[in-house]
């Protein structure tokens, strides 16, 4: 197999290796996570290497990316003929988006999978750990979930953690959107597929693990492979699932709504927006729309104004929970809206 071993992680290079098989782009344009960029320089010549691609041929997209929702296609087909090289991401899933711009941005784009390269023998004493953890729930079934760079470690968990006692089954996958167990940000319907009482996401962070907790609202347990340890991620996900809780409760007051269309490839949600809409004008609540790329707390304080009671994200749905939780207004995701427009504390919708 072409691939690339950088900084404990593998970069498989077959998607890109048969993209050019089939074309022959001006250049190849390297896009990586911010947490992996500083990796493009040895990525570049090890692609060089492999691949017997001229290193001038190939430009390192330099602006954050926040995932295969957020590819920027349209500003980088400025460049030219080109082919975009996705690292650590698998392809969003079209039904999120209904947007032609993601389906042209995708047939631009490969995506290499970069798989972490921990052994498993690292990991060992963080999974009995997790097992103590997970075992202190009484759990009957534990659903094992993990991130994109740690799904194919997952058949080898599930074999540990089975003779530590627990019986752990690993969720079917949508290929080619999710692997077996993985879970995304904004997207977390396959760690929902299996009726589980407890779920362990291998991930680094706390990103992954909150989402978990607020898409399934049971305990979490975390093995975090870089850190080498596991923790209980129960009581932060319920903290923030309270906090959640009261600023739907305070939206339901609102009689105006500020509605952010996402202007991304994979955040153009029309079909979400209308509905917000139409729910909205169902209960008399005025919606004032606007459209943002990168929606910032400098962007959001410029959008705000005393005509304005809370907001609505329909672009990431991670953005009300990590980046606004304190802001003086609501800033709710769609779920959260739909249930103050409601006026229902429960069922949990999360994200949608």
């Amino acid at each position: 197999m072409q691939a690339c071993t950088i900084d404990g992680y593998s970069i498989d290079l077959e998607p890109l290796s048969r993209a050019l098989s089939r074309a022959s782009p001006r250049q190849i344009i390297l896009q990586l996570p911010d947490g992996l960029k500083h990796m493009a320089p040895g990525l570049v010549d090890c692609i060089a290497k492999e691949l017997g691609v001229d290193p001038s041929w190939i430009v390192v997209h330099g602006d954050s990316v926040f995932g295969a929702c957020d590819l920027q296609a349209p500003k980088l087909g400025m460049l030219g003929d080109a082919i975009i090289a996705h690292v650590g991401h698998t392809p969003y899933p079209p039904e999120l988006a209904s947007s032609e711009l993601l389906r042209m941005a995708t047939r631009r784009t490969v995506f290499l999978p970069a798989r972490s390269i921990i052994p498993l023998d690292d990991i060992r004493d963080a999974l009995v750990d997790a097992a103590r953890i997970a075992s202190s729930y009484k759990p009957s079934v534990v659903a094992l979930t993990a991130t994109s760079q740690h799904a194919h470690l997952l058949h080898s968990i599930q074999r540990e953690l089975r003779n530590l006692g627990l019986n752990a089954v690993i969720p079917r996958g949508q290929k080619p959107y999710f692997e077996d167990g993985q879970v995304i940000g904004c997207d977390y319907r396959v760690a929902r597929s299996v009726k589980a009482d407890l779920f362990v996401i291998v991930a680094g962070g706390v990103f992954h693990p909150l989402g978990l907790y607020l898409s399934t609202l049971r305990p979490v347990v975390q093995v975090d492979p870089y850190r080498r340890e596991a923790s209980d991620a129960t009581s932060l996900g319920e903290r923030v699932y309270r906090r959640r809780l009261y600023l739907i409760s305070k939206a339901m007051d609102a009689r105006t709504l500020a509605l952010i269309i996402g202007l991304k490839e994979g955040q153009l949600r029309p079909w979400l927006a209308g509905l917000v809409e139409r729910r909205a004008a169902e209960k008399g609540v005025k919606v004032y729309k606007y459209a943002v790329e990168y929606l910032t707390p400098s962007t959001l304080g410029n959008i705000d104004s005393p005509l304005i009671d809370a907001y609505v994200v329909t672009s990431c749905p991670r953005l009300p929970i990590d980046d606004f939780p304190d802001f003086h207004k609501p800033v709710l995701t769609p779920g959260e809206a739909l249930m103050a427009l409601e006026g229902r504390l429960e069922p949990y919708r999360f994200p949608w």
